[in-house]
């Protein structure tokens, strides 16, 4: 993790495989907010095998209040994931996603604001 890095108060970065968590400089995870790396659902249930995978929040990323980013998933530079968002897939640098799952409502930055 970057030390620039923001993490707000009781965020969780997944507890078994932390070292797959990468965030970049300048990126910012909001409170109680949860950050996977590893899936094991299939392998409890005997109808696959564990998955870990390296979970990435890119520079100056904003992840909001109560979110849950899954294993694997990489959050492009300078997106934005709305409070209570649940992000399965990737988000585009700039996009900003919400919802359950989450799913684009803007594409990318205004050409003023890059």
């Amino acid at each position: 993790m970057s030390p620039s890095a923001e993490i707000g108060y009781f965020v969780i970065l997944d507890n078994l495989y932390p070292e797959k968590v990468i965030i970049d400089e300048n990126a910012t995870v909001a409170a109680r907010s949860t950050i996977l790396s590893h899936d094991e659902a299939e392998a409890y249930t005997g109808r696959g095998p564990e998955r870990v995978l390296e979970t990435r929040v890119r520079r100056g990323a904003f992840i909001g209040v109560h979110c849950v980013i899954m294993p694997g998933v990489t959050i492009g530079e300078r997106a934005i994931v709305a409070a209570g968002s649940v992000v399965t897939k990737d988000v585009p640098a700039g996009a900003t996603v919400a919802g359950v799952p989450a799913r684009i409502i803007k594409e990318q930055l205004d050409r003023e604001t890059q």
